[in-house]
C-alpha cells in the first residue's frame, strides 16, 4: 500500500493557482484533499516615468537582484532580450525557483544564495563588494526595503522599482469559498503576509483559532503572530520542498 500521511487531512493552499501548481501536486501525493483558495492576485504594476526609465536601462546596471518568480516574469516581459545579453548585469536569484524563471527567458542566474530567511540572504550578500555598484531591484509593490537599504549601506547605488501589484482576490470560486467559511478544514499554508491579510479580511479570525497553521518563513509567521494566532509548522530553508518536509514531520507527532 501506498504510504500517504496526510490521508483525511483537508488543507487549504492561499497561493494563486499559478504559484500553487507545485505544493499541491505533493499535498495530494501525500493523501491531502487540497482546497486551492487564492487570497492574492498578482498584476503588472503602471511604471510610473522613472520607474520605466530603469527598465530600459536594464543592461547599464552593474546588478540586478531578483527576490522573486513574480519579478522576474513582471520584469523581463517589458525588455527587449537577445542581442545585449552578452554585457547583462550580475544577476542574483534569490532561491531557485526565481533562478528557473529567470532560465525561462534564457538567462542564467549568476548567484543563488543558500538559504532564503532575511539574515541568512543578507549575509550571503555580505560576500560581495558593493561600492560604487549600480543595482537593481525590481519587486512587488508589498516588499519591503530591505535588500536596497543593505546594499546602499554598502556604498551602492540601488534603484528598487516595482513591477507587479499583490491586491486582493476579488473572484474566489464559489464553491471553494462554501468549504472553507465554515472551517472544513484541518491546516492552512501561507506564504506571504498579504495572504494572511486578506485571508482574514475575507474569512474571519474566528476560523483560523482551531487550525494548524504552516507558513513558508518567518515574516509570514510574524503577520500571523501579529494577529494573536500561533504557527505549528515553519521550515528552517523558506522552500516549497522543506515546507513539506516539515508538514509531514508535524503528522508523525
Amino acid at each position: 500500500m501506498v504510504h500517504m500521511p496526510l490521508l483525511n487531512k483537508r488543507i487549504v493552499v492561499t497561493r494563486t493557482e499559478e504559484q500553487s501548481v507545485g505544493i499541491v501536486s505533493m499535498l495530494r501525493e501525500a493523501g491531502a484533499t487540497v482546497l486551492l483558495v487564492p487570497t492574492i492576485k498578482i498584476v503588472y504594476a503602471q511604471l510610473s516615468a522613472e520607474d520605466a526609465t530603469c527598465v530600459s536601462s536594464f543592461y547599464k546596471y552593474d546588478v540586478a537582484i531578483f527576490p522573486s518568480a513574480n519579478s522576474v516574469r513582471h520584469f523581463f516581459t517589458r525588455i527587449p532580450l537577445g542581442k545585449h545579453s552578452a554585457a547583462k548585469p550580475y544577476i542574483v536569484a534569490i532561491g531557485k525557483k526565481t533562478a528557473d524563471a529567470i532560465a525561462e527567458f534564457g538567462i542564467t542566474a549568476d548567484f543563488i544564495p543558500g538559504k532564503f530567511t532575511s539574515d541568512e540572504l543578507m549575509k550571503s550578500l555580505s560576500e560581495f563588494e558593493w561600492k560604487g555598484k549600480k543595482v537593481l531591484i525590481p519587486a512587488g509593490n508589498l516588499s519591503n526595503n530591505e535588500i536596497a537599504e543593505f546594499v546602499e549601506s554598502k556604498g551602492a547605488m540601488a534603484d528598487k522599482i516595482v513591477v507587479y501589484d499583490t491586491l486582493p482576490n476579488d473572484s474566489i470560486d464559489e464553491v471553494m469559498e462554501s468549504q472553507v467559511r465554515p472551517g472544513q478544514f484541518d491546516m492552512i499554508i501561507f506564504y506571504s503576509p498579504s495572504q494572511v491579510k486578506y485571508f482574514i479580511n475575507i474569512f474571519g479570525l474566528d476560523i483560523l483559532k482551531e487550525k494548524q497553521i504552516a507558513v513558508i518563513g518567518p515574516t509570514t509567521k510574524k503577520a500571523v503572530e501579529h494577529h494573536g494566532l500561533n504557527v505549528s509548522i515553519i521550515p528552517d530553508n523558506s522552500t516549497t520542498e522543506d515546507l513539506i518536509s516539515c508538514i509531514l514531520e508535524h503528522e508523525k507527532i
